[in-house]
């Protein structure tokens, strides 16, 4: 069956309606279902249909719903959501790019992106395009920036890849090279393949340098790279250029340079054995490039200038040509740190990335500092502080090591490699088994301690009621509340989501000063339910959490008929679980489970036993952790030689 031809109005997704009403995707779900006035689809797929957005808010506002004021770039995301179809999420956000440059760069503007050569000439497609060109220019101009960059940030991350522009907007990546640059401001600053220039126009939000030079061998990267530094105001010097090929500028010397280059290209060219970038250590292995831009960057610095280039962890530790070049890097002293990244820092791939920091040859046989953040999930936001203050380094795995034991064992650059060697101290070892000891033997005895106590008697029938009949009878009702839109930072990290919820674990409440209109806080006793997979509950004891759209709230209106501890353990019943539907992620209807109504004595000494086998719970794991740490430290008393008996730390 085809979709319905797309009428002469901004569209909107479901996701693009759970926004503005304040609510999760499944209740625009519910509601498509449940409410035969809903707005018809009048675009997109039956998977992915797409929504006239006057009809919605029209309907939302009928049905009480505060509609949130629709800002600038959901104006615009609704205004490309008319061009699906003819044209790709891709093509979208470019044609987006070109109306913005042509409103700020005119007849300067680059000729690939030039309206005619990016749509067809059809009426309809001209009747979009015209559509979109009315939204763009309603956009204040201080505003077009920060529009144009969420139309290609949001179609990249969409796409769940890369894109045709090489690098996304806002990557994990980019800003780690920004921040790392900043820490060296003033003079030139080079990226040799600098895509749309995410990290060189982000760098100069932030810092003062006197020349930003870009080379990419994408044209279509450098066009639109070239208009956003035009809505940015930055002056960039970009040029099209194959780096691997040959040198297109010899004589560039920058004070910094950053690079995420393309991972494991190929080097099927003569020229780089006679390459004067690869004469000091080394022509770059054909099967592979990652080498060749650590030479490059290398040749573009200045005599005190830092280079900061993001590669896979392959370079690091792989033989033959490679092991070559990265042990003469190592003896003429242009290797100066390696941080160990976390998997998932790239967009297009999950694999762990390493940051080479790299200076000009010193012929110093100095040592390498090696940091392993790869257990440190937002790394990108303090690598800056660690190479800038060494102080700061007391919060990372971290170890200088000298250049003749590298260069020794066959000039690996894995940072978990040398700190697994890290010297132990005896001091800490012990201490860690002493501990481990005293805790395996207390929560031992109160393992056994409450076993023997846990007994529940129930003195009447319970009647199964469900959460539907209970709000019916005003025992309890199910608060309706708004989850703040697009949650960033430290509001996002105080919200109580699903793992809060699995896990028992809520975090501090969320800062006064960081709370806005509409976010709807928690009170004391309230319950939280998590209504999808295992379904659970847990009480919030102490209130002032702001909840993610996935959690439930549940508030006891009678506390003499329901225990709100009662309530919650009932809720996480097994009987609930087959309430739970869909393919994915099964879900279950809140007012449909079902909770076995007890007298309140037996209420009591329910939530009590409960308590006990928490207890236990407890107490088990702390046995395992326990257990742990002293199998660690056993072979830690191996390797380094330390003698251990418990008593001595007791």
């Amino acid at each position: 069956m085809s979709s319905p031809s797309p009428t002469p109005t901004s569209l909107v997704a479901a996701s693009d309606i759970a926004d503005l009403a304040g609510v999760s995707r499944a209740a625009v779900s519910n509601w498509r279902r449940r409410h035969a006035d809903f707005p018809e689809q009048v675009a997109g797929t039956k998977s992915k249909p797409l929504y006239a957005l006057p009809e919605v808010q029209a309907w939302l506002t009928k049905k009480h719903y505060a509609v949130e004021r629709v800002s600038t770039e959901a104006k615009v995301w609704a205004a490309m959501n008319t061009l699906r179809g003819p044209y790709s999420p891709e093509q979208s956000a470019i044609v987006v790019l070109a109306l913005a440059a042509e409103r700020v760069m005119g007849d300067d503007a680059p000729a690939s992106l030039e309206l005619s050569r990016l749509t067809s000439p059809q009426d309809d497609d001209q009747h979009r395009i015209e559509q979109v060109r009315e939204v763009v220019a309603s956009v204040d101009q201080s505003e077009l920036a920060s529009v144009a960059d969420f139309a290609l940030e949001r179609t990249a991350r969409a796409e769940g890849r890369k894109g045709a522009w090489s690098d996304i907007i806002g990557s994990r990546t980019s800003h780690l090279l920004a921040s790392v640059a900043a820490n060296h401001p003033g003079g030139v600053v080079y990226d040799p393949a600098c895509g749309i220039a995410s990290a060189l126009i982000e760098l100069a939000d932030t810092s003062q340098f006197d020349d930003y030079i870009g080379h990419d061998i994408n044209d279509r990267a450098l066009a639109i790279a070239e208009v956003r530094a035009a809505l940015h105001r930055v002056p960039l010097q970009l040029a099209e250029a194959d780096i691997l090929r040959t040198d297109p500028d010899p004589g560039l010397r920058a004070d910094v340079v950053i690079a995420e280059p393309p991972f494991a290209m190929r080097m099927d060219v003569d020229s780089r054995l006679t390459d004067p970038r690869f004469f000091s250590f080394g022509a770059p292995p054909p099967s592979n490039a990652d080498t060749a831009w650590l030479q490059h960057a290398i040749a573009h610095l200045g005599d005190t200038g830092r280079a900061f280039i993001i590669t896979p962890h392959g370079p690091l530790f792989r033989g033959g040509v490679e092991e070559q070049i990265r042990a003469e890097m190592l003896r003429q002293g242009c290797v100066e740190t390696i941080v160990g990244l976390p998997g998932g820092m790239a967009a297009h791939t999950s694999i762990p990335l390493a940051l080479w920091v790299l200076r000009r040859p010193t012929n110093e046989h100095s040592d390498v500092l090696f940091v392993d953040a790869s257990a440190i999930d937002d790394a990108e936001k303090h690598v800056a502080q660690w190479l800038s203050d060494k102080s700061a380094l007391a919060e990372v795995p971290h170890v200088r090591v000298p250049v003749s034991d590298i260069v020794d064992d066959e000039a690996q650059l894995t940072p978990q490699r040398w700190l697994a060697t890290d010297e132990r101290s005896a001091d800490k070892v012990q201490t860690a088994f002493a501990a481990a000891t005293t805790a395996m033997r207390d929560a031992t005895q109160a393992l056994t301690d409450a076993s023997g106590r846990i007994t529940f008697r129930q003195d009447a029938p319970s009647r199964t009621l469900t959460v539907k009949d209970l709000i019916r009878e005003g025992v309890i009702e199910r608060v309706r509340r708004r989850s703040p839109r697009n949650p960033e930072g430290a509001i996002k990290n105080a919200m109580v989501g699903a793992r809060a919820i699995t896990t028992r674990t809520l975090p501090g409440p969320p800062p006064a000063e960081l709370l806005g209109d509409g976010m709807d806080l928690t009170k004391a006793s309230d319950i939280l339910v998590l209504a999808q997979a295992n379904i659970r509950a847990l009480v919030d004891d102490d209130g002032g959490h702001l909840l993610a759209p996935v959690v439930e709230q549940v508030r006891v209106l009678k506390p003499d008929v329901v225990d709100p501890h009662y309530l919650a353990a009932m809720l996480s019943g097994s009987w609930n679980r087959r309430f739970l539907v869909g393919t994915t992620i099964q879900r279950a209807k809140l007012t449909d489970l079902e909770v076995p109504l007890a007298p309140m004595d037996d209420q009591k000494r329910l939530v009590a036993a409960l308590a006990q086998v928490e207890g236990l719970r407890n107490a088990a794991e702390t046995i395992t952790e326990a257990s742990e740490t002293l199998s660690s430290s056993l072979l830690d008393a191996v390797r380094f030689n330390i003698a251990l008996d418990a008593s001595l730390r007791e």
